[in-house]
């Protein structure tokens, strides 16, 4: 009888698995996405508001239709209004313009790359010492306070970000920095986190019950 068969008879599986094995990949993949956005930014294009000549800001705040050029140049059906979102574009951006462009796209790239390492560092950590250790729970709970704490410090950052670029770029400050706070919050990731930091805690109530049965037996 093969090892494979032995183990799905016994239910001692990994049970990381399909999770260690898709994470894995996932990190490979996004190194080697990171390698070609270095180099798209230095040799071929702009990455993140840098090396394409240009720096763009949307007003979602803001929009037009009705009777104004822009609906009668796309020639909607009679009772059919078009509404477009005004986009305001830097050709010759400073390097003030470029940083904040920068900070309104960065920040959630790099959160969700870090917590995808995080996840595989502590998928290391289960397949080393098992799942209810210390260690694990450790790296659990850390990952749940990133995912919790950094989405909204990204999310903040990026709004303010936005607005002062849009203001950047227009005559008048008519938008205050903090307009969009309250717009597109990253709930999924904020319970996401919390549920994570929940999950730690009852790990580590699993991780004393194994070592006191240890020291039972």
């Amino acid at each position: 009888m093969t090892d494979e068969s032995t183990e799905a008879r016994n239910g001692s599986r990994n049970p990381l698995e399909p999770m260690a094995g898709v994470v894995t990949v996932l990190c490979a993949l996004v190194a080697v996405f990171l390698v070609l956005k270095a180099y798209a930014a230095v040799g071929i294009g702009g990455v993140f508001g840098w090396g394409d000549g240009s720096v763009c800001a949307t007003d979602p705040s803001t929009q037009g239709g009705g009777e104004d050029w822009f609906s009668r140049v796309m020639e909607p059906r009679p009772g059919i209004e078009v509404s477009f979102t005004p986009r305001y574009c830097d050709y010759s951006p400073s390097g003030g313009a470029r940083l904040l462009s920068t900070l309104t796209e960065l920040p959630s790239s790099a959160l969700y790359i870090g917590a995808l390492f995080l996840l595989y560092w502590l998928i290391r950590a289960a397949r080393q010492d098992g799942p209810y250790t210390f260690r694990t729970a450790g790296r659990l709970r850390l990952l749940g306070w990133y995912l919790a704490v950094g989405s909204l410090v990204c999310h903040v950052t990026e709004s303010v970000a936005g607005a002062a670029l849009l203001n950047s770029l227009r005559t008048a400050d008519h938008r205050p920095l903090l307009y969009d706070v309250d717009h597109g919050m990253p709930y999924f990731a904020l319970l996401t986190g919390i549920g994570l930091l929940s999950l730690a805690r009852i790990m580590r109530v699993g991780a004393v019950m194994r070592e006191d049965l240890e020291g039972v037996v």
